[in-house]
């Protein structure tokens, strides 16, 4: 039974729903030679890579445009949609890979110090960013990581190294790089083309991830805080500590925020406000993301993991109510959203890909319909009933 809440009826649970069959969803699933690790949507194609180092594009149609192979797992990618020509980096190994966007023709590639971690990049393509960290065996930790800063062709404006390794890092409007920071310092690395500083705030509370979007940068703690960058880009805010529980994952798209942990219990927060409600998914959280709008509220898709099979659940920012859920499902590695569509990488290398006008018409006939039967489904009308409550 789900133990999804709606916080604004009482706290009274919300009725399961059945359990929906993955492949009546879907536009369309290709499959990866191994492990799917990363997904990236661009305005019109989708980039997957795998553990292999695989790399492949795939039109909106599913006709695969390249294929591209890098030196080992894909950690990370980025795209720089406005660049002439467009083009897409990735870190695999210890080195970042740069491949035009519609070819996949290596445009240049750099071995970095240690292994690969993050990597973004302007939309213009001017800049690209890159993270590397050094891990010592016998100590079991990261020793040292590099910030690496490139222009467009790949040559190298300037590394910086330093003991803490980031778990996010962002690039903003005006060229300055900033990174959320693990132990020893915790705190902030800002870098831009002629010097690299590091600011100590949250100096005992490490950041474990972070996301950016539409300008704004939220950040998970190991206290279970969840803080926003400053408009001054050198402070953190608090948004939210009602967990104790570490945020391993967050996702953000400006206006609400999705913030999680081992635990399972998953908190939505409004950027402006603060809590809206949480859900309790009684499994750890993988993956997240914040996508497309349903019956007028955006959708939150969470991936969790009970240690044999995942399961995705699709909530509604309303309320967090149970739209549908898909389970059985391989580990998913990999989730991601843009304007219609959603992607996952699962464990078995296959990726998905949603389509908000096939998701919406396939929810519609399985769960939320127009109405016409809900005499004989009246689970399906109390559904109904809760979702338009929450928006009044």
């Amino acid at each position: 039974m789900s133990d999804v809440w709606d916080a604004k009826a009482n706290s009274q649970p919300i009725l399961p729903l059945t359990v929906a069959a993955v492949e009546d969803y879907i536009w369309y699933v290709r499959d990866m030679p191994a492990a799917a690790s990363c997904v990236l949507l661009g305005k019109i194609r989708l980039y997957a890579g795998d553990w292999d180092g695989n790399l492949r594009a795939w039109d909106g149609e599913g006709e695969q445009l390249w294929h591209s192979e890098a030196e080992d797992r894909v950690e990370r990618m980025c795209g720089a949609s406005d660049a002439n020509p467009p083009f897409i980096c990735a870190t695999s190994g210890n080195e970042v890979n740069c491949l035009d966007a519609k070819s996949g023709e290596e445009q240049w590639r750099h071995t970095l110090i240690g292994s690969s971690d993050l990597v973004t990049c302007s939309d213009d393509g001017e800049r690209v960013l890159a993270t590397s960290s050094v891990y010592e065996i016998e100590l079991n930790d990261f020793i040292e990581s590099t910030c690496w800063r490139f222009d467009g062709n790949g040559a190298i404006v300037r590394q910086d190294t330093f003991e803490e390794r980031p778990w996010h890092l962002l690039l903003d409007g005006v060229g300055y790089a900033t990174m959320g920071l693990g132990r020893p310092r915790c705190g902030l690395m800002r870098q831009t083309d002629e010097e690299s500083n590091h600011l100590a705030i949250a100096e005992d509370n490490p950041i474990l991830c972070g996301a950016t979007s539409e300008g704004l940068t939220v950040f998970g703690h190991a206290s279970g805080l969840v803080s926003i960058l400053g408009d001054d880009g050198v402070s953190l805010n608090d948004l939210d500590d009602s967990s104790e529980e570490s945020v391993h994952v967050l996702t953000s798209d400006g206006e609400l925020t999705i913030a999680g942990g081992d635990d399972g219990k998953v908190r939505a927060l409004s950027t402006t406000t603060g809590k809206l409600w949480d859900s309790d998914l009684l499994s750890s959280l993988d993956e997240c993301t914040i996508a497309f709008d349903i019956q007028g509220d955006k959708s939150c898709w969470l991936a969790t993991w009970d240690g044999l099979r995942a399961t995705l659940w699709v909530l509604s920012s309303a309320g967090g109510v149970e739209l549908t859920k898909f389970s059985d499902l391989p580990r998913v590695r990999a989730l991601t959203s843009r304007d219609d569509r959603v992607a996952v990488g699962l464990d078995d290398g296959r990726v998905l890909l949603f389509n908000k006008e096939l998701f919406e018409r396939r929810l519609g006939d399985g769960q939320i319909d127009d109405g016409s039967d809900e005499l004989a489904d009246p689970k399906r009308s109390s559904l109904k009933d809760r979702l338009r409550a929450l928006r009044e």
